[in-house]
C-alpha cells in the first residue's frame, strides 16, 4: 500500500511541473525569443511602397503562418516586404514603412505580452501615413465580441494610434489564405 501511495505521489509531482512548465511558456512568452530572424520578399513589378510584418510565432507556429501568408498577400500587391520575428533587429526599427502588420497568438482572449510591447514601443509619429494591422490568431470564434476583447488587451497609447488601426482574429478553423487576404484588403483600402 505504501509503494502505490509514493507512486501516485510522485505522479501528482510530475504532472504538477508539467503543469507549471507549460504555464510559464504560455504566460512568460517564452516562444517569442525564437523569433529572432527576419527576410525581404520583394514584389514582380514597381514597388507600391515598403510593408512590414511583424510576428510572435506563439507555440504552436499558427500566428507564423498567418504572417507569411499576410506577408506573401502584401508582395503580391506590389509591395516590399519585410517579415521580422518580433526579436529580430528588424522589428526594431519601423521608419520608412507604409503598412506595419503587427500579431501574434491570443491566449485567454489577449495578445502576448510581446506583442504588446511592440505595439506600445511602435512610433508612429514620423509625420508618415502610416497603416497599422494588427492580428491575433488562435482557437475559438472570431467574432466582433471577440475582436473587441482583443482590442482591450492593447496597450493605452497617448497617441491613441492604435484605435486607428485594422484588427482582426483569425481562428485555427478558418481559411487561412481568404481570412489573411481580406486582413490586407481591408488594412489597404
Amino acid at each position: 500500500m505504501r509503494k502505490i501511495f509514493k507512486i501516485i505521489i510522485a505522479i501528482f509531482a510530475v504532472l504538477i511541473i508539467l503543469a507549471v512548465s507549460f504555464g510559464a511558456l504560455i504566460f512568460l512568452d517564452l516562444a517569442a525569443y525564437t523569433a529572432t530572424g527576419s527576410q525581404t520578399l520583394t514584389p514582380n513589378g514597381i514597388s507600391a511602397g515598403k510593408a512590414l510584418v511583424i510576428y510572435d510565432p506563439g507555440l504552436s507556429g499558427t500566428s507564423k503562418g498567418v504572417a507569411d501568408k499576410v506577408a506573401s498577400d502584401l508582395q503580391a500587391k506590389g509591395y516590399d516586404v519585410t517579415l521580422a520575428g518580433i526579436k529580430s533587429s528588424a522589428a526594431a526599427h519601423i521608419t520608412g514603412y507604409k503598412v506595419i502588420v503587427v500579431g501574434g497568438p491570443v491566449y485567454a482572449g489577449g495578445l502576448t505580452s510581446s506583442v504588446k510591447d511592440t505595439l506600445n514601443n511602435l512610433d508612429m509619429s514620423h509625420g508618415q501615413e502610416n497603416k497599422l494591422g494588427i492580428y491575433g490568431s488562435g482557437q475559438g470564434a472570431t467574432s466582433p465580441a471577440d475582436i473587441a476583447q482583443l482590442k482591450q488587451s492593447f496597450p493605452t497609447r497617448s497617441d491613441n494610434s492604435l484605435s486607428e488601426a485594422v484588427v482582426v482574429k483569425i481562428g485555427s478553423g478558418e481559411d487561412l489564405n481568404a481570412r489573411a487576404e481580406d486582413f490586407v484588403n481591408q488594412l489597404l483600402t
